[in-house]
Formats: C-alpha cells, structure tokens, sequence
C-alpha cells in the first residue's frame, strides 16, 4: 500500500520553490539568503530547514526537476518517430516549457560551479543529437560531427530562450513550423550524409 502524503508537506514545499523562483526574478542567486525565503514565504527558519538544509538544495532539487523532464522529453524526440509525430512531439516539449518559463528563466540565472542548467540542456541535447546522427547517418567524415551538434543545441537553445522571453505560446506552432520549412529535413535529420 502506497505511503500517503500529507498536503501540508506539500503546499509547503511548493511555497518555499515558488518564493525561491519569485526571488530568483528579484535578485542574483548569490543575493538571496534564507532570511529572504522565510520573509517572502511567511514561514519560519525550522519549517524550511525541515525540508532543505540550504538554498543550495533546493536550487539544485528544482534544477533536476527541470533537467529530468528535459531529457524525457529530449529522449522522445530521438526515439524513432515519422515525421508528423516528431513534429507534435516537439511540440508539446515547447509548449510544457513555456508553461514552466518563470521557473525556468530563473534557474537559468544560476551559474555556480555545480548548478548550470542552461549548460546541462544544451549539454543534453549535444551529445543526444550526436548519438542520433551516428546511429542513424553513413558517416564519410565524422569531423564535423561536433560542429553539427553544437549548432542544433544551439538552435534549440536560442529558439528555446526567444519563445520563454520574447514569445507567446503562440508563435511556438509558426516558429516551430518556420524552423522546419527554413531548414526542411536537415533539421529532421533525415539528409544528413556527413
């Protein structure tokens, strides 16, 4: 039988991240004290430390909230779909996105030594976009193959950062389409013949 989960836990939680993603949007993360958190969240110190030892992990717990739905999404667009579905399947990664931007614009304002998401998603989708093309392309000259995937993340990346600060949900259909009539299968990656 499954363990169930007082609500109170959880509104509590959710407070504390959406206080930590409001304040993120205020300030540099280097700024932001607990004292912050607690003032902005009306909590007191031993509720927060009850659920996280410092800003630190829960930064780093929202980051890998955001990175794990990233690469499922990422791993579904590589799988092997027809062109149709990858194109809803891109889709909908976009538009789940969007949904999330204030939390993701804010934890993209986080550079530490260990927290990085901006650099992890590009990461993710490099060396994803890598696999893809080794497995799927007769390579005559695998030289570029890290200038081609390093231009796609960086495709996806700006495309990404356009729609979640300049955008609205829906340019993501037009620009998604443009993206695929500008650039047709290469895109798609079925005429890459490296």
């Amino acid at each position: 039988m499954q363990a169930k989960v007082d609500l109170r836990i959880v509104k509590t939680r959710a407070n504390i991240k959406n206080t930590f993603i409001e304040l993120l949007s205020e300030k540099e993360f280097n700024e932001i004290t607990i004292q912050n958190i607690l003032d902005k969240a009306l909590i007191n110190r031993s509720t927060f430390y009850k659920h996280y030892s410092d800003k630190y992990e829960l930064a780093e717990q929202l980051v890998d909230e955001v990175l794990k739905n990233t690469a499922l999404f990422i791993n579904e667009r590589f799988s092997n779909k027809k062109e149709e579905d990858l194109f809803s399947t891109i889709y909908k990664a976009y538009v789940h996105l969007y949904d999330q931007r204030k939390t993701i614009l804010a934890l993209w304002k986080i550079r530490t030594s260990t927290l990085h998401l901006y650099d992890d998603i590009e990461d993710l989708l490099k060396k994803n976009f890598m696999q893809y093309l080794i497995l799927h392309n007769n390579f005559k000259d695998s030289s570029l193959l890290d200038y081609y995937s390093t231009i796609y993340s960086s495709l996806v990346l700006t495309t990404l950062k356009w729609i979640l600060t300049s955008g609205n949900e829906s340019d993501i259909k037009k620009i998604l389409k443009q993206v695929q009539n500008r650039f047709g299968s290469e895109i798609l990656l079925e005429d890459y013949k490296l």
